[in-house]
């Protein structure tokens, strides 16, 4: 369901937010997805119907900051080849 998608993408807004998590943003936000997807957790939508639902408020600006984060590290790490 795409609530585990909800608090994926606000863990990793949470820890690329630290300065010390700098190094570690790309290969974490790969492992976090590739956990994510090996658990067999769904993806949110764009309709928002999950951040409606969400009882913890997680807006939908958390999935678009996982995305570029995502998209980042897949296009600049070589783990993401």
């Amino acid at each position: 369901n795409a609530s585990a998608m909800l608090f994926t993408s606000a863990k990793v807004s949470h820890l690329s937010n630290l300065p010390q998590g700098g190094p570690e943003r790309p290969r974490r936000v790969l492992k976090m997805i590739a956990q994510h997807d090996q658990e067999g957790f769904g993806a949110c939508t764009n309709t928002g119907e999950c951040e409606a639902a969400c009882p913890a408020g997680i807006s939908l600006s958390h999935i678009a900051r996982l995305n570029r984060e995502f998209v980042r590290a897949t296009v600049c790490s070589e783990e993401g080849a």
